[in-house]
């Protein structure tokens, strides 16, 4: 376990981005993508035509043959999900819904819009490819994330991402060690809220929000409401109305959820001061660890960005500490010949080993080392897990309720 005392550890960004750019400078190796772009487009293509013979949809990418068939096969739960603001839409959001209460035309359609999705992002890689690696640029944005463009791997999902990268010599294996719910975590133990913090040292890896939907609905949360409201609690986090989240939960109470999270008196603190500091024009803000960072707008949206930088900002410290603790790590184990970081995007890092190595000592050991160094305690705050695993191909086709893209 990594402990990071915040007042003798400061995060060295200048570090973090001169580490990623020297891996970028070298650059991010991947696959011939050939192959899978053509099943891709070939599963675009066969997804297309069964809309055209199910449905008589000539062009799924059209709005107005969309929202004709569901005026032709309109039903209460149709208008109830699709009716927003008076107009019906074809959204990712609504299609989700009807999805997950079975209606085959939406899971239909979210399975061609994912094949296209999914065949743009790997042409977008394919064309960026020279001498068989991308070099994409990279920035910083205003909280210190790391962003990437030409490609934008940024925005490419992490099931596709993983079909793509591999090691920089053949053979090696490639690591992911990913930072679990970071963005509650940090809000939560930053704000000191007691009756969260409880929540965080659940055994289940998603006790956060199972059990807070427990709490209130008084079940499981399936697939799809766990993740309407890991959506909705954050947009509650950065200033969400009561409007809003009666519109966004289609699934469950929003009014609900908006009262158990206005009853937080320490959150009701944070985005008074920030709904206060906005009408003040002030701009600047520090992350838990003292870094500065700069709003940089005006007008209506600022209290949002106000809320929103110290969070993501303790999160890009906390990057940058794990990165430049994991280097001095492998150094002072004497393991730095055998596994060094590759790459990063969003909450994930990855690292690629040496096969001989891991073949050597085993999966296991190897998991077992990265999770000491990588498992980390900020002050007196609960541990954040981290999920490691194998990056590897995987099935990327069928969408399905409990995807999360």
């Amino acid at each position: 376990m990594y402990y990071i005392d915040s007042l003798f550890e400061e995060p060295d960004i200048d570090y973090m981005v001169a580490r990623v750019k020297e891996n970028l400078r070298t650059g991010i190796a991947v696959h011939d993508n050939t192959e899978l772009y053509n099943k891709l487009l070939n599963a675009q293509q066969a997804a297309a035509a069964n809309m055209r013979n199910i449905y008589g949809i000539a062009n799924p990418n059209s709005v107005p043959q969309l929202q004709t068939y569901l005026e032709n096969n309109m039903d209460g739960y149709i208008e109830e999900i699709c009716y927003v603001n008076g107009k019906l839409t074809t959204n990712k959001d609504a299609m989700q819904q009807l999805a997950h209460k079975g209606y085959q035309f939406a899971l239909d359609l979210l399975t061609y819009r994912r094949a296209k999705k999914y065949a743009e992002n790997i042409k977008s890689i394919m064309d960026a490819t020279e001498g068989g690696v991308v070099r994409p640029i990279m920035s910083l944005g205003k909280t210190n994330r790391v962003n990437y463009r030409e490609p934008a791997l940024m925005n490419i999902p992490k099931k596709l991402i993983w079909n793509v990268i591999a090691p920089r010599r053949e053979g090696n294996i490639l690591i992911s060690v990913d930072i679990k719910n970071q963005e509650p975590w940090i809000l939560i133990n930053m704000l000191n809220i007691e009756m969260l913090r409880d929540r965080l040292s659940a055994d289940d890896k998603d006790g956060l929000y199972n059990l807070i939907f427990e709490e209130l609905y008084g079940k499981t949360p399936s697939a799809i409401e766990r993740q309407e409201l890991k959506t909705a609690w954050n947009a509650l986090t950065y200033g969400a109305t009561k409007f809003g989240m009666m519109s966004m939960c289609k699934n469950f109470d929003g009014e609900r959820l908006y009262k158990f999270f206005s009853s937080i008196p320490e959150l009701k603190d944070y985005r008074g001061k920030c709904f206060a500091q906005a009408r003040r024009k002030q701009q600047k803000v520090e992350t838990y660890f003292g870094t500065e960072l700069y709003a940089d707008t005006l007008g209506n949206n600022l209290s949002r960005v106000l809320m929103d930088l110290p969070i993501q900002g303790t999160g890009s410290d906390i990057l940058a500490l794990l990165i430049k603790h994991a280097d001095e790590e492998f150094e002072d184990r004497g393991i730095d010949e055998y596994i060094a970081f590759y790459f990063s995007r969003h909450d994930e890092l990855i690292f690629e080993a040496s096969r001989e190595w891991v073949e050597e000592i085993g999966l296991d050991a190897v998991f077992t080392e990265l999770r000491d160094i990588m498992e980390h305690q900020v002050d007196d705050w609960e541990p954040f897990r981290v999920e490691i695993g194998v990056v590897e191909p995987c099935d990327i086709i069928e969408y399905g309720e409990d995807d999360e893209e």
